[in-house]
């Protein structure tokens, strides 16, 4: 499992049950990876894997520059597939998104973007904080160009929303 979560300004509101959300992940299995992202991807699987809070902690606000501005999905998505993991990925990866889904690049960046991801492991799930919304706002551009090449995507409103997802994670 790789998990990816997009900690722009939009996201800021759910990046600590998020941030909670990949400390879980990468404490279940010990094979997990978890990325953050903005402008650029990070990788924080050792600070989350750090069993001392305080230090992990630190580790993180460390990596923190560029928390809270703005988001190019679609590259950084792109960086995870061609350069953080590379000839890592395997069809039995499973990929999971965190984010809102708004992105600096156009609609077909991103879509391209998941695509090539897409085929190069075995799932992509997408979760997003907003997905209840679209009854009073719009889905995103980005997540509707990027919907055709996702195997999933589900609400992560609340805790009680990614509480519910756990029979899907069980069948990974």
């Amino acid at each position: 499992i790789v998990a990816v979560c997009d900690v722009s300004g939009s996201m800021t509101v759910h990046a600590l049950v998020f941030l909670a959300f990949l400390k879980g992940v990468i404490g279940s299995d010990a094979e997990a990876e978890a990325y953050l992202f903005h402008t650029r991807l990070l990788r924080v699987t050792p600070a989350l894997r750090d069993r001392d809070t305080l230090r992990s902690a630190g580790r993180l606000s460390l990596m923190a520059e560029g928390f809270g501005g703005g988001t190019d999905i679609a590259a950084c998505v792109g960086r995870l597939t061609e350069g953080h993991l590379g000839a890592a990925m395997t069809r039995r990866m499973v990929v999971i998104l965190l984010s809102d889904g708004y992105c600096t690049q156009p609609p077909e960046a991103l879509a391209a973007a998941i695509s090539r991801l897409r085929h190069r492991v075995r799932r992509v799930i997408w979760l997003n904080p907003v997905a209840r919304w679209d009854e009073i706002e719009p889905i995103s551009r980005g997540i509707a160009a990027a919907k055709p090449h996702l195997d999933a995507l589900y609400p992560a409103r609340t805790l009680a929303d990614l509480a519910a997802l756990e029979p899907e994670f069980a069948r990974l």
